[in-house]
């Protein structure tokens, strides 16, 4: 019976009644004695006699009061009046999730907040041997500040303690036991378990807390159904729904932990709250940035510190703690292995050596992300928005990490948090972040050394002087201890003037270029020694005065086998300022395999092996397809054609430099393509192979177009009438890419349009009317068209990013990718005048990310729109360890 206002129970007067449930009436009261309103919970009289439901509600007093937790409704008293018991608890202002949730899915960042406070809340209950078993947004509350709050721990039931722990930390938790058959808890929300009526403990609760969050991302309940028996069956045998094709974005990141959250086994769900609470506070910065501050304050021994983080977890023999522990006169160097639970492709050490940035890619969309871990740590932590990362390096107080990410240099702290772009680049070859809040960049192949402050002003060419043609690259800048003076390599592609390849060094007042030592890598820097690898793919180290500006002595053997990437001269090793090396022997190129894929992302066919390759380009009658592959002994690129109805495949190309990215005529007689034989340019070759490659044009000192000087010239596509070929020019230095029109027959190039914004991945539409392209105009890349040849009017096509358009073979509809991977279908309207529709995902691309300025396309797709050829990653059948090296370089060599 409802109670009325005035009513008083005890020392409390009922005000008016708030909400009602299950498990009983919610009123808003007056406690006279402390002058303050609360919440009063009752239970109706009928309930009360029932004794099973009495025994609950007198147990759910009993939990919540032992807890005293933010996240968790307080609990201030419990009482009895005329047979009426009652709970009296904490008065929220504010609203229950499910109200926040009948509006609509949430915005990513407020869905990990959340997440972190209720993951807390239940990790405090589960230490007090609590499972709340009925977790839902109904159950969660958000007050006005923002808190979220587990209320009506009405289902849950106290663990009893089956042993206790023997060095006197408290009893462990069990689970709880249910009676078979007997369902308690509401079925959208119930982990399989629960549905089985089986026993039920912590990971019961994550479970529950998972579909919460998907609640939030999506707006839509992850398994409820028409009716309770579907609902329960879904629950146990349906497959979770993507989060990732929503209105709002969703980070591969945090789609990761739900889905992790949700698994049908408890034994593959995170295995407690605090597990869970750290992994989503990471993709926040609420948790990472506490074990980096552990980190730091672990002490000024540094034998000690190793002891800790590699002997106990690497090593754990007696004869290593007692090597470490011993007192050193001297520095000797150990080597020891840093088991990988997934790829790392690119790495940075921070400064002090304690830890490592790398690039790996995303379990589930294959997308580089970028990770931080402390190093013997177990635990990476993926930071959010950084999709398409590369080469990453730290500041100088390791508090940030600097990386590139879809044409731009950024910042994003360590502890995770929002991306900052600094400055556009476009297929940068790594930077530095000196002591003077000054960064060292190299934003393209084919490029001087950039500065630009931290903040992101004052971006300028600093060492352009020194680069005497655009075949030759200064990369990989390194700053010295003193933030101003800088190591770099000068890589020489043409072969022309016997140079070769060499680290030199240089300063921000840029007034001078000392060439120190022959490399084929990004220098390294510590204890007065310069790392790099060289031409036998050894990792070597060699004395180095930099106030003298000369190395001197014979170079130390550190690796003799170090992961290499040919096409950009990057070796897999990075050093730490205080002389920690950490490395890789295996080489970092992703691999993929062409594979054809259905529109719903079924697999249908593999064509060939795993291979370092490009840019697949299916031929007019859609019988063969070309593509780029390596050859990573002979560190030779070359255009092959696979016959895709025979299994066989044909070298086309025999330069011994680089030949990449072939564009069919529209008669698939002849292939245009890029060739770089010590100067690029663009090359024609009839596909039976009887003629000599004929060379359309040149880019000797550079050549100008619209207005931008060219480093390189890929061919993308042919007019219709296969007199005009469509190229993406690459700019010098932050300079960015155009479309150009060559002459078939040869000619110089004309720009199909002007403007600052890159332009690339231009395809002409099959009727030669409009050209799709990808175009970064906005701030970020999308997809546009415009008229052929002459390009009036712009349409955007993409929402929400886009790269690598593709026309169906009637130009009824348009294919892209998302930033994410995802490919996307776009009908299209050609007519009189052009209409696009609204694109729609078809399936996720595994594609092997880009490593040079010459990777322009991942997929191609069949012309009646049903098949898609994609260049797939493939993950490595057997992933080595890292190597770390401490004190790499022994006293005896300094």
């Amino acid at each position: 019976m409802t109670l009325t206002a005035g009513t008083k129970l005890g020392p409390y007067e009922i005000q008016s009644l708030l909400g009602a449930g299950g498990m009983g009436e919610v009123y808003r009261a007056r406690d006279g004695r402390l002058g303050r309103d609360v919440a009063l919970k009752i239970l109706p009289e009928s309930l009360a006699r029932d004794a099973e439901r009495l025994h609950r509600f007198e147990q759910e007093s009993r939990a919540v009061a032992a807890l005293n937790h933010p996240n968790i409704l307080a609990i201030y008293d419990v009482g009895n009046h005329a047979g009426t018991p009652f709970l009296v608890s904490e008065l929220l202002e504010g609203e229950s999730l499910r109200a926040i949730f009948d509006r609509g899915a949430l915005p990513q960042r407020k869905v990990i907040d959340y997440g972190v406070q209720i993951a807390q809340g239940l990790a405090a209950a589960h230490e007090k041997g609590i499972i709340h078993r009925d977790l839902k947004p109904e159950n969660l509350f958000l007050t006005k500040e923002g808190r979220a709050k587990i209320l009506d721990f009405g289902l849950a039931k106290l663990a009893q303690a089956q042993s206790e722990a023997v060095d006197g930390y408290g009893a462990t938790m069990a689970s709880a036991g249910t009676a078979v058959g007997v369902v308690m808890g509401t079925a959208s929300y119930m982990a399989p378990e629960q549905v089985r009526g089986e026993s039920v403990d912590a990971r019961t609760d994550i479970f529950a807390l998972g579909a919460v969050l998907f609640e939030m991302l999506t707006g839509r309940q992850v398994f409820h159904r028409d009716t309770l028996a579907e609902t329960m069956t879904a629950v146990l045998k349906d497959d979770l729904p993507e989060t990732t094709v929503t209105a709002l974005p969703v980070s591969p990141a945090l789609d990761r932990i739900v889905r992790r959250c949700l698994e049908k086994s408890a034994d593959q769900r995170f295995q407690s709250a605090k597990d869970l609470s750290f992994a989503l506070g990471v993709l926040s910065g609420s948790e990472i940035s506490g074990a980096v501050r552990v980190a730091r304050a672990a002490g000024k021994d540094r034998t000690a510190w190793m002891w800790a983080t590699f002997a106990l977890l690497m090593v754990g023999a007696a004869a290593s703690a007692w090597w470490f522990l011993r007192p050193q006169t001297s520095k000797v160097r150990m080597e020891f292995a840093i088991p990988l639970n997934g790829e790392v492709r690119q790495l940075s050490i921070s400064a002090d050596g304690r830890m490592l940035a790398f690039i790996s890619p995303d379990d589930r969309s294959g997308v580089p992300m970028l990770f931080v871990q402390s190093i013997g740590g177990l635990q990476a932590a993926e930071l959010a928005a950084t999709e398409n990362a590369s080469y990453p390096f730290w500041s100088p107080d390791d508090s940030y990490v600097a990386f590139f990410s879809n044409n731009k240099l950024q910042k994003i702290p360590a502890a995770g948090g929002a991306p900052q772009a600094i400055a556009r680049v476009s297929y940068a070859r790594g930077g530095s972040w000196g002591s003077k809040n000054v960064i060292l960049y190299s934003p393209d192949a084919s490029s001087a050394i950039w500065q630009v402050n931290a903040d992101g002003t004052n971006a300028k060419p600093l060492t352009s002087k020194f680069l005497p043609g655009i075949e030759d690259s200064h990369r990989w800048p390194l700053f010295l201890p003193d933030g101003e003076h800088f190591l770099f390599l000068y890589a020489d592609f043409s072969g022309l003037n016997g140079t070769g390849n060499y680290i030199h060094m240089s300063s921000l007042h840029g007034g001078e270029d000392i060439r120190l030592i022959a490399a084929r890598s990004n220098p390294g820097y510590a204890d007065a020694h310069l790392f790099y690898v060289d031409d036998k793919g050894a990792l070597r180290a060699i004395a180095f005065d930099a106030g003298k500006q000369k190395v001197s002595g014979d170079p130390q053997l550190i690796a003799e086998a170090v992961g290499f990437q040919p096409s950009v001269y990057w070796g897999a090793f990075t050093v730490g300022g205080d002389g920690t090396v950490v490395y890789s022997r295996t080489s970092m190129a992703a691999k993929s395999v062409l594979t054809f894929h259905g529109r719903d992302g079924k697999e249908l066919q593999r064509i060939g092996e795993p291979a370092v390759q490009a840019n697949p380009a299916l031929s007019p009658d859609g019988t063969e397809a070309a593509l780029d592959i390596t050859d990573l002994k002979a560190v030779n690129l070359d255009i092959w054609i696979e016959h895709l109805g025979n299994g066989t495949s044909t070298r086309f190309t025999f330069n011994p430099g680089e030949d990449t990215t072939a564009a069919w005529s529209r008669d698939g007689r002849t292939l245009a393509y890029r060739a770089d034989d010590g100067q690029s340019g663009a090359f024609l070759k009839d596909v039976n192979g009887m003629n000599t490659p004929k060379r359309l044009m040149a880019l000797r000192g550079g050549t100008t177009v619209g207005g931008l000087e060219g480093s390189d010239i890929m061919p993308t596509s042919w007019s219709a009438d296969g007199k005009q070929i469509l190229c993406t020019l690459q700019g010098i230095g932050s300079r960015g890419s155009l479309l150009a029109l060559i002459p078939a027959e040869g000619g110089e190039p004309v720009a199909l349009m002007s403007g600052n914004a890159s332009q690339t991945n231009g395809q002409i539409s099959p009727d030669g009317k409009w050209v799709a392209y990808a175009s970064n105009e906005s701030g970020d890349w999308e997809i546009y068209v415009t008229t052929f040849p002459g390009a009036q009017g712009t349409w955007q096509i993409s929402r929400g990013g886009g790269t690598e358009p593709r026309w169906r073979g009637d130009g009824k509809e348009m294919f892209y990718l998302s930033p994410t991977g995802m490919l996307m279908a776009v009908p299209i309207d050609a007519g009189a005048s052009f209409a696009s529709g609204t694109p729609a995902p078809l399936f996720q691309v595994h594609a092997r990310p880009p490593i040079s300025a010459t990777d322009l396309f991942s997929y191609d797709v069949t012309k009646d729109g049903k098949r898609f050829l994609v260049n797939e990653y493939v993950k490595p059948a057997h992933i080595d360890p890292l190597s770390i090296v401490l004190h790499a370089v022994p006293s005896s060599a300094k």
